[in-house]
């Protein structure tokens, strides 16, 4: 669903002829509302624009090829007009409309026209995620909500993004839970009918009880095998290990045979050889034939006091090739590789080298490159915690008395549902759910596995895939308040991404939830509680769009130091710096700009910071000559709004105006040429002034003016966010540039760097909030905000401000507001 870089953020983001009536057919397409909504515009300035340079040919006298565009028609509904709307925009789209000879408009009345028709557009797109006009809103479970349910439901762990997963989920500026594009297609069907039989048998004691059993993988099982008995022979077979040079992996042949599905206890004992101001290894435990990697850190520990690793992870029954990798980048593992040639050299230290083996240290047997050292592998499991377990004593909740009749049965159904779909049931739904335990009971199956088939039909049913707010039978209403039902699925699928907890749904029935008294203690538990993890890794991953890191990796010519544990370390840092700032209730200035931030050494060495040492987050103070601090200058966000090759300024610029400024410039026209590349002998010529000889173009400079200054501040960094003076340019003679960040703001304020611009933001903090606070109730509401929204936004914004912006005060703001209690 994610766009390539040219059409998500243009090289050119200019605004022709053809993208103004393109939009403007968009903009009508959204309804009759958006245009009322601005209609003394349209009079005004929409309306003459198009007189003084569309009707001279589609106009009363004269419509050429049938088309006027005079008398403006704003309903759709008709192909007709759909059709002439759709030969506008080809003929313009073309070239062929406006002539040659015909004067071009006024870039400024263009810039108007353009900034008014994207207001139009975004009305008319988010009008149609409105539920008003609906009886019911059905918004369905993303694969992760699903995936979380599942475990607080059943207590079992569901793999969303595996082979036996879900579908990827379609995403909407980012957002990836939006009601109005969360489909559901035949493959989602097969996949919650596999996963509901799967999840319910393993969270169930209708089958025999597994039995635990340890599996012992020791060097010579891994690489040795057949040469134990030689070894032994010799003496030394407790000394064999397994090293693992950077860029190699021990075997992929050795498989791991689960016999049960089932949590499992991984445990390693191992070394990391680390050279003297190098990198530690890094330990990749991957599963090739899934590829699912179940434990990734560095490792830096003394060849003789290795250490123990242990991930509790779920495993499907199946066979899995295993493979330990060393992640650190180096040479073809194919090329030059440390496992065995069929002979008995197996490595014991690097004190006692044989003639085959990499050179792993230097003359004083000092580490020159990372390497792991692996004793051992235990694998312990399948791990059940008691027998029956918890979900079936919660399930089948009487005891050895209880008669196993249909009654029992109805009970058990009924309970479940409503844990399931949180929410009271009704006894015709329940009946309905009762039919296939009948069915099953008739056919002679055992009363735990007939009742099994009514919890899964329970799992397949809309109520627990989608969230449901309304009532069928009632009348639509677009002031419908929230039951507290309703109104505890919304709080907990905000901040926890997962089910209501047993508190909330008591206060539901009780209905005391909606009280704001209420309402804020519960934010306040809910976001001090572990489960708002998720809510501090989901939002800002969706709203600053983090998803796209990596989507276009860097060349690894230009780019060779970039790896996977950088991109990792690189979203990491912003992740775990939007959850920094909520544990404190920090103000949103900081993500605008600050003294600190999270890193690790990874991480630090590639920011040219000193003193960090080790795989996990840490904070640490920023000085000036970091050039870091707040989200604008970190790695991630530099990354993603670059390509594979070089940074990109009008992508910077807007991915600023989308996600900070909250103002989305209007799309570019098609068939924009790219940035050109100068000949051989020309000189050297920077990304700006290549733009700037675009925007020489009068058509182009509207845009570029309010785009482009906000990506240019930050043209020190490189694509993948390092720091630089000067920019490196392959093509053309002379020395690489000097860059120049300077910029000047549409509304005249001048910065000389994007240490200043982010001041200049700073002093705009308002209107950062108003951003952040639609973006947060997008997220919140699972929709676009509409026209009729934006009051209550600016008072929960202005609310903000009267707290200096702090952002967990502002998570209770929206939440105790009519926004957030109404559908």
């Amino acid at each position: 669903m994610n766009p390539s870089p040219a059409t998500f953020y243009p090289a050119m983001n200019c605004l022709s002829p053809a993208l103004l009536v393109s939009t403007l057919v968009l903009a009508l397409q959204g309804g009759a509302s958006g245009v009322e909504a601005g209609s003394g515009t349209m009079d005004s300035l929409i309306k003459p624009f198009f007189a003084q340079h569309c009707n001279k040919c589609h106009g009363e006298k004269k419509q050429k090829g049938d088309l006027r565009l005079d008398d403006l028609i704003v309903n759709f509904d008709s192909p007709k007009i759909m059709g002439h709307w759709e030969e506008t925009m080809n003929r313009i789209n073309s070239g062929d409309m406006p002539p040659e000879d015909e004067k071009r408009p006024n870039p400024d009345g263009v810039a108007r026209v353009a900034d008014w028709i994207v207001g139009q557009l975004r009305e008319g797109e988010v009008a149609k995620q409105s539920s008003a006009s609906e009886k019911v809103a059905f918004r369905k479970l993303s694969r992760d909500e699903y995936a979380n349910t599942i475990r607080d439901l059943l207590g079992v762990t569901f793999e969303p993004k595996g082979a036996s997963g879900l579908p990827e989920d379609p995403d909407w500026k980012g957002f990836e839970h939006i009601g109005s594009v969360m489909t559901l297609s035949p493959a989602h069907v097969e996949k919650y009918l596999a996963a509901a039989d799967a999840m319910l048998d393993e969270a169930l004691s209708i089958r025999p009880e597994p039995k635990r059993e340890l599996i012992h993988w020791g060097a010579f099982d891994m690489r040795w095998k057949g040469f134990k008995p030689e070894y032994e022979n010799r003496g030394i077979a407790d000394k064999v290990r397994i090293e693992i040079v950077p860029n190699n992996y021990t075997t992929d042949t050795w498989e791991l045979n689960v016999k049960t599905t089932g949590e499992y206890i991984v445990k390693l004992k191992l070394s990391g050889l680390r050279p003297e101001g190098g990198r530690a290894p890094r330990l990749k435990v991957y599963l090739s034939n899934v590829d699912k990697t179940l434990i990734e850190q560095d490792i830096d520990a003394p060849e003789d006091k290795p250490i123990t690793v242990e991930a509790r992870v779920h495993l499907i029954a199946g066979k899995y090739p295993v493979r330990l990798i060393n992640s650190v980048p180096g040479p073809n593992p194919e090329g030059r590789r440390s496992r065995h040639s069929g002979t008995p050299n197996a490595f014991t230290t690097t004190r006692s080298r044989v003639p085959w083996q990499l050179k792993l240290t230097d003359d004083d047997f000092k580490p020159i490159q990372p390497t792991l050292i692996v004793d051992s592998v235990d694998w312990d499991g399948p791990i059940v915690e008691s027998w029956p377990t918890a979900a079936h004593k919660q399930i089948f909740f009487g005891n050895d008395k209880t008669t196993k009749d249909i009654a029992y049965a109805h009970q058990i159904v009924s309970r479940f549902a409503e844990r399931a779909w949180r929410r009271p049931v009704q006894a015709a739904e329940v009946d309905r759910l009762i039919k296939p335990v009948h069915k099953a009971l008739e056919l002679g199956d055992a009363f735990e596995p007939a009742v099994k088939n009514g919890l899964a039909a329970v799992l397949c049913s809309k109520s627990f895939i989608y969230l449901e707010e309304g009532k069928a039978g009632a009348k639509a209403d677009k002031t419908h308040v929230l039951q507290d039902w309703e109104l505890a699925s919304r709080l907990s699928y905000f901040l926890w991404s997962s089910m209501p907890d047993q508190r909330l749904l008591n206060l539901a029935r009780d209905s005391h939830l909606h009280e704001p008294a209420t309402l804020q203690r519960e934010v306040q538990r809910m976001l001090a509680d572990a489960k708002a993890a998720k809510f501090a890794e989901s939002f800002p991953r969706q709203w600053l769009q983090l998803r796209r890191v990596g989507m276009f990796p860097p060349d690894k010519v230009l780019y060779p130091d970039y790896d996977e544990n950088l991109e990792q370390s690189m979203v990491e840092e912003t992740e775990g710096y939007f959850a920094n700032v909520l544990k404190r209730n920090g103000s949103l200035r900081e993500f605008l700009d600050s003294d600190w931030t999270l890193i690790n050494e990874r991480l630090a060495t590639h920011y040219g910071i000193s003193g960090i040492r080790g795989d996990e987050l840490q904070r640490v103070s920023l000085k000036p000559e970091n050039h870091r601090g707040g989200l604008l200058t970190q790695a991630a966000v530099l990354s993603l709004t670059s390509d594979g090759t070089r940074h990109r300024p009008v992508h910077r610029g807007v991915w600023v105006l989308e996600s900070i400024i909250g103002r989305p410039p209007p799309p570019p026209p098609a068939n924009v040429p790219a940035l050109g590349t100068p000949a051989a002998n020309a000189k050297k010529t920077t990304v700006r002034e290549k733009l700037e000889q675009h925007r020489a173009d009068p058509n182009c400079t509207a845009c570029h003016n309010k785009i482009d200054p906000l990506g240019i501040a930050f043209d020190n960094y490189d694509a993948i966010g390092r720091w630089r003076t000067v920019e490196t340019i392959k093509d053309g003679t002379g020395a690489d540039p000097a860059l120049d960040p300077t910029g000047i703001l549409p509304d005249g304020r001048k910065f000389a760097d994007s240490a200043e611009l982010k001041q200049l933001l700073l002093a705009d903090t308002d209107k950062f909030a108003a951003a952040f606070t639609e973006k947060l109730a997008t997220y919140a509401l699972r929709r676009g905000m509409t026209f009729s929204d934006r009051e209550e936004l600016k008072h929960i914004a202005a609310q903000s401000k009267s707290a200096d912006y702090k952002l967990a005060s502002l998570i209770e703001s929206l939440v105790t507001s009519p926004l957030f209690l109404k559908r």
